[in-house]
This record gives structure tokens, C-alpha cells and sequence, in this order.
């Protein structure tokens, strides 16, 4: 079912044409790399908008973790631990040493 004419003629047809051929090619080729370079850049926006979202909460919890240092650092809290759960007390007056350094 072949048919050597057709062939050669068509054949014959690509060879006249071949700019034609080359630039067909050409804006094929350059559109699918602009699809493919659309696709990574929405990928990527996507990976940046998630992480900037995991920054976001990091400094969220970052700031919690230095209020909730800067209360266990309290003097008062402290001391009422050192009282409550050690069973420290303030030692009196009289129970009291100085010590001079010469």
C-alpha cells in the first residue's frame, strides 16, 4: 500500500520548504518551553509562598518562647518556686555571716 510516488514527492515538497519547515519547528519547540517554564515558575511560587508561610509561624512561636522566658525569669516566680517546691526559705538576721575581704 505504499506509494513511492507520494513519498518522493513530499519528500521533494520538505526540501523546498525547508524554512518553512525549520520555523514550524522552531515555534513548537519555543512553545513547549514556555509551557514548561510556566509550570516551574508556578512551582516555585508555590514553595516560596509556603515557606514564607513556615517562617511566619516560626516567629510566631519564637516570640511565645521569649514571653513565656522572659515570665519563668521573674524574680517572684522564682522565688516562689525556690519556696513551694525546694522548701527554701530567706535565712534570718542572725543566721546571717559577713565575711570581710582584705
Amino acid at each position: 500500500m505504499s506509494h513511492p510516488l507520494l513519498m518522493r514527492l513530499m519528500l521533494r515538497d520538505m526540501m523546498r520548504y525547508k524554512l518553512r519547515w525549520c520555523m514550524a519547528i522552531a515555534v513548537l519547540t519555543s512553545a513547549f518551553v514556555v509551557v514548561r517554564l510556566a509550570y516551574d515558575n508556578r512551582q516555585l511560587t508555590a514553595q516560596f509562598d509556603e515557606l514564607k508561610q513556615q517562617r511566619d509561624e516560626l516567629d510566631i512561636e519564637w516570640r511565645h518562647l521569649r514571653l513565656e522566658e522572659g515570665a519563668l525569669a521573674e524574680h517572684s516566680h522564682i522565688s516562689r518556686k525556690a519556696t513551694k517546691q525546694l522548701g527554701m526559705v530567706r535565712p534570718s538576721r542572725s543566721a546571717n555571716t559577713l565575711v570581710e575581704v582584705p
